[in-house]
């Protein structure tokens, strides 16, 4: 029987799951893992940290709906945590794997030892070293399934050292094959559930749907779209889910967040409301009135049980995978007659209201508004453009005014509030529509988190092109601290060139400082052929959830 060693067993279980891609950084505790890959027919992308490659993971999986591969060594590994508590949030099938010293050694003062495994545990939906080399492809299918099934999220591996240099008969490995169990991704929901949330959809006067991030998930853009078809309900999409329905569609009320829709904010209209994949998180109040109405009825559907009727009761729940319950709730929907669409329609009416609003904000001021800016940078966007917002004021313009009308094409920070993730995202999003157009709106603040990946980008020949708003502080929070306290602490920063610091890693560099500037500058920076950077001097403005931020504080709701 022919041998094979742990780090080959690795390589064959990733090619198995499909893997062609891996981000990560070198490190003592998995060089030999890596001298095997190089071999393999995957793309190696090594970043400059770890944190880095965890964001780019997250991005790619959730983009390509497939799992997402990053690597560590053992310091290595506690750099990528942020990353990972990043993942369980933006609900990404990460696999992340770490090496670590020789498990014989562990115990005793090992190098670099940890507990591994118990720091990724919080904040993955499974963590666990392998116990030997045999059990390596057992170990690589529990990852990978766990990662994929139910409410996606990231799991972790630890591969000791001695464990990926050991050697094993080579049949250890068809004990776990993936097409054997494949990627569960068809729990159906109860087909009574479905037919009673069907009725009480057409018995209400107005209802909405809030598809989110496990829509994005499983849920395909013809189905969901034959669903609001059908039953002529507005649906607002969130986070992963933007683009399944198109904004520009008659039935679309777009951009699901209270403070940056008008027509999200009418929510209190809603009798029933049917949530996709959706939490009834903090961005909701928990479900609570406002904005909800007081007798507003709930339907939810969601691959984890243990997340209907957390936040409050519903009224219907149904537990299973967003996909294949949009088309139940299609086919019998399709079975009845349904109401007119004027309530869709003043929905849609009352968004567009608002993106004109929106519009007005641009004027010759200077600094210039973010809506300068905005309307600037539409010439090179159009709807197969990969658009990626990071940070606080200046990108919630550009989220607010920018339609998304394509699936998989539209990334911002996850609820854990994670700025710095846009330009790494921005990077898995180019890896993996390497033919697309990848676009980072990204403040001031937030770029210095992950800056150096400008250089990862010109290594790897990756071409975004970098919006960057500079107003020279921590805006939200600055804005925030005005609002409530009178004075900031902590949130003013310096008028840096970080066009320079994008010429010094070898990418194209702009610096615009007024409006006569702009248009000239996008155009240098679009027609260069590796990544780029425009440094835009903007001006403080509040963003509408700056102010909403404090009007919730101070007891408002107006």
């Amino acid at each position: 029987m022919a041998k094979i060693t742990g780090s080959q067993l690795i390589a064959r279980s990733l090619r198995a799951e499909g893997v062609d891609t891996v981000f990560g950084l070198a490190g003592d505790h998995f060089l030999h893992l890596l001298d095997v890959l190089v071999d393999e027919p995957i793309r190696m992308l090594d970043t400059r940290h770890e944190s880095g490659a965890v964001h780019m993971a997250d991005a790619y999986s959730r983009l390509l709906n497939r799992a997402g591969v990053a690597l560590s060594t053992t310091p290595g590994h506690a750099n990528a945590i942020p990353g990972l508590a990043n993942a369980s949030h933006s609900h990404a099938p990460v696999v992340n794997i770490a090496g670590s010293a020789e498990s014989r050694n562990i115990g005793r003062g090992a190098m670099q030892e940890f507990d591994q495994v118990g720091l990724a545990a919080p904040v993955t939906k499974g963590a666990w070293e392998v116990p030997s080399v045999e059990r390596i492809p057992e170990y690589m299918s529990l990852a990978f399934r766990t990662a994929l099934e139910g409410r996606q999220g990231p799991t972790h591996l630890t591969i000791p050292i001695d464990i990926q240099e050991a050697e094993v008969d080579e049949d250890v490995f068809v004990r776990y094959m993936p097409q054997e169990y494949g990627a569960p991704r068809n729990a159906l929901g109860d087909p009574s559930q479905v037919s009673i949330a069907v009725d009480l959809l057409r018995s209400a006067d107005k209802p909405v749907i809030l598809a989110g991030t496990g829509a994005g998930a499983t849920a395909s853009a013809e189905e969901l779209q034959r669903l609001v078809e059908t039953t002529r309900i507005p649906i607002f999409t969130i986070d992963s889910a933007r683009g399944l329905v198109p904004d520009d569609h008659e039935y679309s009320a777009g951009f699901g967040y209270l403070p940056l829709n008008g027509a999200a904010q009418r929510i209190g209209e809603a009798d029933v409301v049917l949530l996709l994949g959706q939490k009834l998180d903090y961005t909701w109040a928990y479900g609570g009135s406002p904005p909800f109405a007081t007798g507003v009825k709930f339907i939810f559907v969601d691959p984890s049980p243990a997340d209907i009727g957390r936040a409050r009761s519903v009224t219907v729940g149904i537990a299973g995978d967003v996909g294949p319950v949009v088309t139940q709730f299609a086919d019998e929907a399709s079975k009845h007659s349904w109401a007119d669409e004027s309530w869709a329609a003043s929905l849609k009416s009352t968004a567009e209201e608002y993106r004109h609003g929106l519009e007005a904000l641009a004027t010759d001021e200077e600094p210039m508004h973010p809506m300068v800016v905005s309307q600037a940078l539409r010439p090179y966007v159009d709807d197969d453009t990969v658009m990626v917002f990071d940070g606080g004021d200046y990108c919630h313009f550009f989220r607010a005014s920018y339609r998304s009308n394509v699936p998989s094409s539209w990334l911002y920070v996850s609820s854990f509030g994670m700025i710095g993730v846009g330009l790494p995202y921005a990077l898995g999003a180019q890896v993996a529509f390497p033919d697309k157009r990848v676009v980072l709106v990204v403040g001031d603040g937030s770029i210095g988190f992950n800056g150096m990946e400008v250089d990862t980008a010109v290594r790897h020949e990756l071409p975004v092109k970098i919006i960057l708003g500079n107003n020279s502080y921590w805006g939200i929070d600055w804005q925030i601290q005005k609002g409530l306290y009178g004075r900031p602490v902590w949130t003013d920063l310096l008028p840096t060139r970080y066009d320079k610091m994008a010429e010094g890693l070898g990418a194209h560099g702009e610096n615009v400082t007024t409006q006569a500037e702009l248009g000239p500058a996008l155009k240098r920076a679009f027609e260069s052929s590796g990544p780029a950077l425009v440094n835009v001097a903007v001006g403080r403005i509040i963003s509408p959830v700056a102010e909403a931020a404090v009007s919730r504080k101070l007891g408002s709701h107006g």
